[in-house]
């Protein structure tokens, strides 16, 4: 086992020649904060809403939610980046959509659906759970050929709602760099993650190279994470985010090479497992 462990190291070490020659910013003490997938995991809340943040936020350290842009650059909760149809009306994305007809959406679909403002949810946060971390997930819009554009409009609006509200822990992950880029240009405090399905040294380089905050990894997906990986991106400095981490294994795993967040879906085994590793 330990010369498995040293034989990974080594070959991140040889692997990752540039990313050597990027400064050391080691930091230590870290504990592993779990943030509650899609707002609020899998309880009965509607994902990606008011009601959801409020339920994950009173259960855990925080909330990560995927947020659209509409048409009126208002920022809404939504995986998503098309809305969904109602009787008559067909909207087709947000980004074409403008708040009056969002609103309309929500109401002709009753108690089966909720959309909720991003500016509602850093309300909630600045007046309750102020201490408390939020992790906004941004996708290029759908069949937009305006995709960049939209996201840097996203990046404006989000810098412009922490300004309003005075939020501290807001972190946005991304897989377009040039918008994480825009957004850590134009912002101050707001913490930027490269989103990476598997490739570490890649996401690690740019991250370095960009002098983003870290990177968001999906969990066992290409690529298996270790404490070994952990430690490089401490030793420079960085930090990570799994996602998404659901099963009691995979949480007990995770947990133990010590990410800085872990996102699930299941609140109630976060946890308990919080509680035992940090013997509470």
């Amino acid at each position: 086992m330990k010369y498995i462990k040293v034989l990974i190291l080594l070959l991140l070490l040889s692997g990752c020649k540039k990313i050597n020659y990027h400064p050391d910013k080691p930091y230590k003490d870290v504990k592993t904060m779990f943030l509650a997938h899609k707002g609020g995991g899998s309880s009965i809340q509607p994902e990606n809403t008011l009601n959801a943040v409020k339920y994950g936020l009173n259960k855990l350290n925080g909330v990560e939610v995927d947020i659209q842009l509409s048409k009126d650059g208002t920022i809404w909760l939504s995986h998503s980046a098309s809305l969904e149809k109602c009787g008559i009306i067909d909207p087709g994305l947000f980004a074409e959509t403008t708040d009056m007809v969002i609103i309309e959406i929500d109401s002709c679909k009753g108690d089966s659906l909720d959309y909720s403002m991003l500016k509602d949810i850093f309300q909630y946060i600045a007046e309750y759970y102020p201490e408390k971390y939020i992790s906004l997930d941004v996708k290029a819009s759908e069949n937009s050929l305006s995709a960049l554009g939209i996201l840097n409009d996203i990046a404006d609006e989000i810098i412009d709602l922490v300004d309003m509200y005075k939020i501290n822990n807001v972190m946005v992950e991304s897989e377009t760099a040039t918008f994480l880029s825009y957004l850590k240009k134009n912002s101050n405090g707001i913490e930027s993650y490269l989103a990476t399905f598997g490739d570490f040294e890649r996401g690690m380089g740019i991250a370095l190279q960009k002098g983003y905050s870290g990177i968001s990894f999906k969990y066992k997906f290409n690529e298996e994470i270790s404490s070994d990986h952990i430690s490089l991106l401490r030793k420079k400095g960085l930090k990570i985010q799994l996602w998404t981490v659901n099963s009691e294994d995979d949480l007990l795993e995770a947990i133990s090479i010590n990410p800085d967040f872990i996102q699930t879906d299941d609140i109630d085994l976060a946890l308990k497992i919080d509680s035992i590793f940090y013997n509470k």
